[in-house]
């Protein structure tokens, strides 16, 4: 990947967004994982990251999520593609035995309506976003932020 975006929260505390209609993609991403740790890492895991590429209209073509047990090692957990081709299917594939039927439900409600959150940059295609292990505090802001996001989805897919 070419020039990573600002990497956020690496080892600290993850943020709350309380603006809610302008949480970026990043930081609804990094909730998404926050929330599904658990069923996606092993216990030795110390950090994921999930790298995306935006198309030329400035919305995501894919993203990859990422584990680590050790510094500069990392497993492939789960991929999402927008569009079929014979190298892959569309939607959310896990790889490595881990699954989790929340994150890829996350990823699709999040990927499907990705218009309705901020790009990190409009300057670089590639994006990434590093996560440590969330603390409590973490698991409870990206709950509120992704409730809320997952309401203004709603509430929009429903007047649609």
């Amino acid at each position: 990947m070419s020039a990573p975006l600002a990497l956020p929260h690496i080892n600290g505390a993850i943020e709350s967004n309380h603006s809610g209609h302008e949480q970026t993609i990043d930081r609804i991403l990094q909730c998404a994982v926050a929330l599904n740790w658990k069923s996606l890492a092993a216990d030795e895991t110390t950090a994921m990251q999930v790298e995306y590429r935006t198309g030329p209209q400035h919305s995501l073509e894919y993203l990859k999520l990422w584990s680590s047990r050790a510094r500069g090692f990392w497993n492939l957990v789960c991929e999402y593609w927008m569009l079929s081709s014979p190298a892959h299917q569309s939607g959310a594939t896990f790889s490595g035995g881990t699954h989790s039927a929340d994150l890829a439900w996350m990823l699709d409600a999040i990927m499907q309506h990705q218009g309705e959150f901020m790009a990190a940059s409009t300057v670089f295609v590639d994006g990434l976003v590093q996560i440590g292990p969330p603390t409590a505090a973490d698991i409870s802001a990206a709950q509120k932020d992704m409730t809320e996001a997952l309401d203004r989805i709603g509430s929009l897919a429903a007047r649609a």
